[in-house]
C-alpha cells in the first residue's frame, strides 16, 4: 500500500495547478489525484449583481430601438394635435386628443383587444412599401361623431350593433381626412399614401397580415366635456422596417429614394418653382421728407436726398429685403449688381417723438 503525501508534496502539487502548470493525467498518480481532491474545498457560487430584471420574449423580439420611440412619440404626437384642430372644427366643440400608447404587439392581439361590433377601416400605404393598414374608431365614437354632425347633443348612447351604410358613409369622410393628417405627419420620416380600401364590422373579418406578424399599434385618447373614447391604429412593422432600421438623421426620407425616384422627385420640385412667381422691387435707401417737402412735390421736382453715389441699393422680394447691390450700366441699361445677401432685415427705424405742426 502506497505512503500518503506529506503536507509539502501536496502544497507543491496544489501550487503547479493554481499557477497555470500543465498537468496531464499521465503526470500524476492516482495518489496524487487523491490527495489534491481532500485538499481542495469548494468554493460558494456567488450571484452576480443586476440592477434590473427585463422580461424577454423570443419568440417576438423587441424592434423598437429607444431612439426609434422617441421619435414614433413625435410623430403621433404631431398626429395628434393636427387631428385635435380637426374634431374640434367638426364637431363644434373643444376635445382633447393624446398619443396613450405606441407599443408592439401581435396582430392577432390587435384583433382580440377590439370590440365587438367594431368600426375598423382598412388602408393601403402605399405601392413601394406593398402592405396594409388599420385604423379602428370604435363604435362608441364613431355614433358620437355622427350623431354632432347631424346636429345632434353628442350624448352617450350605448347600441351594440354595426354601423348602417349611411352611418359609414360620414365616418368614412372623417377617416380620410385623418389619414390625409397621418401622412403630413410621417411625411418626414417615411412617405405612405394612405388610401381607404375596406371596412369591418367584425374584428375577426379584419385581414391586413398574417396573425402571427408584428404590428406596430398606437392608442389615441379623445376627451370632451360628453365624451370619452379611444381610436386605434395598426400598422404592420415589415411596412416600416426601414424607419426603424434608419440610423441616421430624421431627415434621411431622401436617401431611402431609388435613383429613378429621386430623378422624378426633383423633376416635380423644379416644374413647380417654373411656375412660381415672385416679386422684385429695387429700392433707394430710406429718405425721409417732412410734411412741408411732401406738400411741395410735383412733376419735375428734384430731391436732394444726400447718400453718397456708392451707397447700396436695396433689393426687395415680395416686399421682404433680401439683397444689398450697386447700380450700374449694362448696354445702355440701368442694372443692378448684387453685393451682398441679407439674412436678417435691418429693425425699423423708431419713431420720431418729436412733435410739429402741418401747415
Amino acid at each position: 500500500m502506497s505512503e500518503p503525501l506529506n503536507q509539502k508534496d501536496v502544497d507543491s502539487l496544489l501550487k503547479r495547478t493554481t499557477s497555470g502548470g500543465k498537468l496531464t493525467s499521465d503526470s500524476l498518480t492516482q495518489r496524487e489525484i487523491d490527495a489534491i481532491l481532500q485538499r481542495t474545498t469548494p468554493v460558494p457560487l456567488t450571484p452576480m449583481a443586476s440592477d434590473e430584471v427585463f422580461p424577454y420574449n423570443f419568440s417576438r423580439p423587441p424592434r423598437i430601438t429607444k431612439e426609434r420611440r422617441a421619435t414614433l412619440e413625435s410623430i403621433y404626437s404631431r398626429f395628434a394635435l393636427s387631428l385635435q384642430g380637426l374634431l374640434s372644427s367638426l364637431l363644434r366643440t373643444p376635445i382633447d386628443v393624446d398619443a396613450s400608447s405606441i407599443e408592439q404587439s401581435m396582430f392577432s392581439e390587435f384583433v382580440l383587444s377590439l370590440g365587438h361590433p367594431c368600426a375598423s377601416f382598412t388602408f393601403g400605404i402605399g405601392d413601394r412599401l406593398g402592405a396594409q393598414g388599420a385604423i379602428d374608431l370604435s363604435t362608441d365614437f364613431s355614433y358620437h361623431l355622427v350623431d354632432r354632425l347631424f346636429g345632434g347633443p353628442g350624448d352617450a348612447v350605448d347600441l351594440h350593433r354595426p354601423l348602417t351604410p349611411l352611418e359609414q358613409a360620414v365616418v368614412r369622410n372623417f377617416t380620410d381626412r385623418a389619414l390625409g393628417l397621418l401622412r403630413e405627419a410621417w411625411a418626414e420620416h417615411l412617405t405612405i399614401v394612405p388610401k381607404l380600401t375596406g371596412f369591418e364590422s367584425n374584428p375577426e373579418m379584419l385581414q391586413i397580415t398574417s396573425r402571427e406578424d408584428n404590428v406596430l399599434v398606437t392608442g389615441l385618447e379623445l376627451r370632451s366635456a360628453v365624451f370619452q373614447g379611444f381610436i386605434t391604429l395598426c400598422l404592420p412593422m415589415a411596412a416600416i422596417e426601414t424607419f426603424l432600421q434608419e440610423k441616421g438623421s430624421a431627415h434621411a426620407g431622401a436617401a431611402r429614394l431609388t435613383e429613378s425616384e429621386q430623378l422624378d422627385q426633383r423633376r416635380l420640385t423644379v416644374g413647380g418653382l417654373q411656375h412660381a412667381h415672385i416679386s422684385g422691387s429695387v429700392r433707394l435707401p430710406q429718405l425721409w421728407l417732412t410734411a412741408r417737402q411732401v406738400a411741395d412735390l410735383q412733376p419735375g421736382k428734384v430731391l436732394q436726398t444726400t447718400h453718397p453715389v456708392d451707397a447700396p441699393i436695396e433689393l426687395h422680394l415680395n416686399g421682404r429685403l433680401r439683397f444689398r447691390g450697386a447700380l450700374g450700366q449694362v448696354r445702355r441699361q440701368l442694372g443692378l449688381r448684387v453685393a451682398e445677401r441679407v439674412h436678417t432685415p435691418d429693425a425699423e427705424r423708431p419713431v420720431r417723438t418729436r412733435q410739429g405742426r402741418v401747415m
